[in-house]
Protein backbone atom coordinates (compact mmCIF):
# COMPACT_ATOMS: atom_id res chain seq x y z
CA UNK A 1 0.00 0.00 0.00
CA UNK A 2 3.16 2.24 1.18
CA UNK A 3 4.91 1.77 -2.22
CA UNK A 4 1.60 2.51 -4.20
CA UNK A 5 0.87 5.55 -2.56
CA UNK A 6 4.38 6.29 -3.14
CA UNK A 7 3.94 5.78 -6.87
CA UNK A 8 0.45 7.40 -6.96
CA UNK A 9 1.95 10.77 -5.65
CA UNK A 10 5.01 10.56 -8.50
CA UNK A 11 2.28 10.23 -11.45
CA UNK A 12 0.27 12.84 -9.44
CA UNK A 13 3.62 14.98 -9.50
CA UNK A 14 4.05 14.84 -12.97
CA UNK A 15 0.67 15.43 -14.06
CA UNK A 16 0.28 18.72 -11.10
CA UNK A 17 2.93 20.26 -14.12
CA UNK A 18 0.54 20.55 -16.70
CA UNK A 19 -1.55 23.40 -14.82
CA UNK A 20 1.45 25.02 -14.76
CA UNK A 21 0.67 26.11 -18.51
CA UNK A 22 -2.61 27.51 -18.06
CA UNK A 23 -5.49 26.94 -19.85
CA UNK A 24 -5.15 28.56 -24.17
CA UNK A 25 -7.60 31.40 -24.17
CA UNK A 26 -9.73 33.41 -21.66
CA UNK A 27 -13.01 31.70 -23.62
CA UNK A 28 -15.76 30.91 -20.78
CA UNK A 29 -16.27 27.17 -21.78
CA UNK A 30 -12.33 27.03 -21.76
CA UNK A 31 -11.78 28.24 -18.54
CA UNK A 32 -14.80 26.30 -16.51
CA UNK A 33 -13.40 22.97 -18.23
CA UNK A 34 -9.88 24.44 -16.75
CA UNK A 35 -11.34 25.11 -13.34
CA UNK A 36 -13.22 22.08 -13.17
CA UNK A 37 -10.23 19.83 -14.20
CA UNK A 38 -8.70 21.66 -11.12
CA UNK A 39 -11.25 20.83 -8.83
CA UNK A 40 -10.69 16.90 -9.89
CA UNK A 41 -7.05 16.99 -9.26
CA UNK A 42 -7.46 18.58 -5.57
CA UNK A 43 -10.01 15.25 -5.19
CA UNK A 44 -7.05 13.19 -6.33
CA UNK A 45 -4.96 14.64 -3.89
CA UNK A 46 -7.49 14.39 -0.91
CA UNK A 47 -8.36 10.64 -1.68
CA UNK A 48 -4.53 9.33 -1.18
CA UNK A 49 -4.15 11.54 2.00
CA UNK A 50 -6.83 10.30 3.55
CA UNK A 51 -6.18 6.62 2.80
CA UNK A 52 -2.59 7.85 4.08
CA UNK A 53 -4.03 8.67 6.97
CA UNK A 54 -6.41 5.63 7.41
CA UNK A 55 -9.77 7.48 6.60
CA UNK A 56 -10.76 4.93 4.31
CA UNK A 57 -14.73 5.29 4.11
CA UNK A 58 -13.84 9.22 3.42
CA UNK A 59 -12.11 8.40 0.48
CA UNK A 60 -14.05 6.49 -1.23
CA UNK A 61 -16.39 9.41 -0.57
CA UNK A 62 -14.68 11.70 -2.22
CA UNK A 63 -13.91 9.50 -5.22
CA UNK A 64 -16.93 9.58 -6.35
CA UNK A 65 -16.29 13.48 -5.81
CA UNK A 66 -13.22 13.13 -8.53
CA UNK A 67 -15.65 10.91 -10.57
CA UNK A 68 -17.91 13.38 -10.90
CA UNK A 69 -15.68 16.63 -11.63
CA UNK A 70 -13.69 14.66 -14.49
CA UNK A 71 -17.16 14.22 -15.92
CA UNK A 72 -17.86 17.65 -15.64
CA UNK A 73 -14.84 19.06 -16.80
CA UNK A 74 -15.24 16.60 -19.84
CA UNK A 75 -18.99 17.70 -20.37
CA UNK A 76 -18.21 21.38 -20.36
CA UNK A 77 -15.40 21.79 -23.13
CA UNK A 78 -16.95 19.13 -25.23
CA UNK A 79 -20.72 19.02 -25.23
CA UNK A 80 -22.17 21.31 -22.54
CA UNK A 81 -24.26 24.13 -24.41
CA UNK A 82 -23.39 28.02 -24.30
CA UNK A 83 -26.07 28.51 -21.67
CA UNK A 84 -25.12 25.64 -19.61
CA UNK A 85 -21.28 27.31 -19.59
CA UNK A 86 -22.95 31.00 -18.87
CA UNK A 87 -25.14 28.98 -15.68
CA UNK A 88 -21.76 27.65 -14.87
CA UNK A 89 -19.28 30.79 -14.90
CA UNK A 90 -21.59 34.06 -13.76
CA UNK A 91 -20.34 35.42 -10.84
CA UNK A 92 -21.82 33.37 -7.54
CA UNK A 93 -24.74 35.75 -5.68
CA UNK A 94 -27.83 34.62 -3.84
CA UNK A 95 -29.72 34.70 -7.02
CA UNK A 96 -27.87 32.57 -8.89
CA UNK A 97 -26.54 30.29 -5.96
CA UNK A 98 -28.82 27.45 -7.62
CA UNK A 99 -28.70 28.92 -11.54
CA UNK A 100 -26.56 24.92 -12.19
CA UNK A 101 -29.83 22.62 -11.17
CA UNK A 102 -30.91 22.30 -14.14
CA UNK A 103 -27.31 21.25 -15.38
CA UNK A 104 -27.60 17.77 -16.40
CA UNK A 105 -26.02 14.55 -13.93
CA UNK A 106 -23.44 12.06 -15.14
CA UNK A 107 -25.76 9.59 -16.81
CA UNK A 108 -27.22 12.17 -19.06
CA UNK A 109 -23.42 14.21 -19.26
CA UNK A 110 -21.94 10.75 -20.46
CA UNK A 111 -24.45 9.94 -23.03
CA UNK A 112 -24.20 13.80 -25.07
CA UNK A 113 -20.71 12.96 -24.90
CA UNK A 114 -21.38 10.63 -26.81
CA UNK A 115 -19.21 11.19 -30.19
CA UNK A 116 -18.17 14.67 -28.91
CA UNK A 117 -15.36 13.57 -26.77
CA UNK A 118 -12.12 11.21 -27.52
CA UNK A 119 -13.05 7.55 -27.19
CA UNK A 120 -10.91 6.40 -24.63
CA UNK A 121 -12.16 9.37 -22.16
CA UNK A 122 -16.08 8.26 -22.87
CA UNK A 123 -15.29 4.52 -22.32
CA UNK A 124 -13.75 5.24 -19.20
CA UNK A 125 -16.07 7.43 -18.22
CA UNK A 126 -18.90 4.87 -19.38
CA UNK A 127 -16.95 2.03 -17.51
CA UNK A 128 -16.05 3.71 -14.04
CA UNK A 129 -19.96 4.57 -13.69
CA UNK A 130 -21.24 1.58 -15.01
CA UNK A 131 -18.87 -0.62 -12.06
CA UNK A 132 -18.38 1.59 -9.14
CA UNK A 133 -21.23 4.47 -9.37
CA UNK A 134 -23.70 3.06 -7.02
CA UNK A 135 -21.47 1.41 -4.84
CA UNK A 136 -19.86 4.69 -4.66
CA UNK A 137 -23.67 6.23 -4.01
CA UNK A 138 -23.61 3.90 -0.70
CA UNK A 139 -20.48 5.86 0.89
CA UNK A 140 -22.03 9.21 0.24
CA UNK A 141 -25.49 8.17 1.28
CA UNK A 142 -24.14 6.43 4.43
CA UNK A 143 -25.54 3.05 3.18
CA UNK A 144 -24.36 -0.64 3.23
CA UNK A 145 -21.41 -0.21 1.66
CA UNK A 146 -20.36 2.53 3.78
CA UNK A 147 -21.64 0.62 7.28
CA UNK A 148 -20.31 -2.70 6.37
CA UNK A 149 -16.87 -1.66 5.49
CA UNK A 150 -16.38 1.01 7.87
CA UNK A 151 -17.26 -1.59 10.45
CA UNK A 152 -15.58 -5.00 9.45
CA UNK A 153 -12.71 -3.41 7.95
CA UNK A 154 -11.19 -2.87 4.09
CA UNK A 155 -9.47 -5.14 2.49
CA UNK A 156 -5.94 -4.17 0.84
CA UNK A 157 -7.19 -4.95 -2.35
CA UNK A 158 -10.21 -3.39 -2.46
CA UNK A 159 -8.07 -0.26 -1.46
CA UNK A 160 -5.35 -0.39 -3.58
CA UNK A 161 -7.92 -0.36 -6.70
CA UNK A 162 -9.95 2.77 -5.13
CA UNK A 163 -6.13 4.33 -5.71
CA UNK A 164 -4.95 3.16 -9.02
CA UNK A 165 -9.44 4.02 -10.26
CA UNK A 166 -8.52 7.39 -8.98
CA UNK A 167 -5.34 7.65 -10.52
CA UNK A 168 -6.96 6.58 -14.11
CA UNK A 169 -9.87 9.65 -13.63
CA UNK A 170 -6.53 11.91 -12.62
CA UNK A 171 -4.52 10.79 -16.18
CA UNK A 172 -8.25 11.86 -18.33
CA UNK A 173 -8.14 14.70 -16.07
CA UNK A 174 -4.71 15.39 -16.92
CA UNK A 175 -5.48 14.96 -20.41
CA UNK A 176 -8.13 17.15 -20.75
CA UNK A 177 -6.19 19.61 -18.93
CA UNK A 178 -3.61 19.28 -21.59
CA UNK A 179 -5.99 19.44 -24.11
CA UNK A 180 -6.96 23.17 -23.16
CA UNK A 181 -3.37 23.95 -22.59
CA UNK A 182 -3.66 24.15 -26.68
CA UNK A 183 0.32 22.97 -26.35
CA UNK A 184 -0.20 19.54 -28.31
CA UNK A 185 3.40 18.44 -27.27
CA UNK A 186 1.70 18.28 -23.19
CA UNK A 187 -0.99 16.21 -24.59
CA UNK A 188 1.24 13.94 -26.34
CA UNK A 189 3.44 13.58 -23.45
CA UNK A 190 0.54 12.22 -21.24
CA UNK A 191 1.25 8.83 -23.20
CA UNK A 192 4.41 8.95 -22.09
CA UNK A 193 3.69 9.64 -18.03
CA UNK A 194 0.84 6.77 -18.86
CA UNK A 195 4.10 4.44 -19.80
CA UNK A 196 6.12 5.18 -16.87
CA UNK A 197 3.51 4.60 -14.12
CA UNK A 198 1.66 1.70 -15.76
CA UNK A 199 1.53 -0.22 -12.52
CA UNK A 200 -0.44 2.01 -10.88
CA UNK A 201 -3.17 2.83 -13.28
CA UNK A 202 -6.52 0.84 -13.77
CA UNK A 203 -6.23 -1.88 -16.54
CA UNK A 204 -8.54 0.04 -18.84
CA UNK A 205 -5.53 2.33 -19.19
CA UNK A 206 -2.34 0.48 -19.41
CA UNK A 207 -4.19 -1.28 -22.16
CA UNK A 208 -5.22 1.54 -23.76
Amino acid sequence: MDELLEKSEALSSEFSRIFEYGPADESKRVIASWLMCSVALEHSVSLRQLVLHGNYTTAIGVMRLQFEAAARATWLHYAASDTAIDKMTRILSADNANADNSLPMVSEMIKKLGKKAPKQAVAMLTEFKDISYKALSSYIHGGIHALQRHGSGYPEELLENVIKSSNGLLTMTAMMAAILTGNKVIAKDISSIQRRHEDCLPQLLVKA
